[in-house]
């Protein structure tokens, strides 16, 4: 049985359409608008709308049978890739490597500097014990590279300073060319 709304097919013995929800016996009555609301209703301002009933479409037509197509082979994947930096988290004491390596060349450079390269190799050898429950590899090397800088450029300061120094009590004292 085809639904008289919209030509959806249903079964012999349904009375109302899968598709649409319309009746699709000829015992059953049309549906009737809802009756309206005393006067007194705060709820209801004005007339209520009545949906029209749609027109009639004619029954789709059987279509030819679709064929299923063979299963495909499986084709063979790639094998996963092994990375350890994409499901582990990064190590703590590599991210504070980094951080005190930043700090060092800019805000405490004795201090955050020696911190930085103490916590990047503490990091580095935490990574290599544990690499499938950490990783970091490169944080850690990358705070030990700037803790290494900033320790050497505190050595070039220190001695530059000493130089001047040294330069300026060789002036006072006459002794020099």
């Amino acid at each position: 049985m085809f639904c008289p709304m919209c030509g959806a097919p249903n079964e012999e013995e349904a009375t109302y359409c899968a598709n649409c929800g319309a009746a699709l016996a000829a015992d059953l009555p049309p549906l009737e608008p809802p009756p309206e609301e005393p006067e007194g209703s705060a709820e209801l301002e004005g007339p209520m709308d009545v949906i029209s009933p749609v027109e009639p479409v004619a029954p789709i037509q059987a279509e030819e049978p679709v064929i299923p197509l063979p299963p495909r082979p499986p084709t063979p994947s790639a094998p996963p890739r092994a990375s350890s930096t994409a499901s582990a988290p990064v190590n703590g004491m590599a991210v504070a490597s980094l951080v005190l390596g930043i700090a060092g060349l800019t805000v405490l450079p004795v201090i955050c500097s020696v911190f930085a390269i103490i916590f990047g190799y503490m990091a580095r050898r935490d990574i290599r014990q544990r690499p499938a429950a950490t990783s970091g590899n490169g944080v850690a090397v990358a705070g030990i590279v700037l803790g290494w800088i900033g320790v050497g450029l505190l050595i070039l300061g220190v001695l530059g300073i000493g130089g001047a120094v040294l330069c300026g009590l060789c002036g006072a004292l006459g002794i020099g060319v």
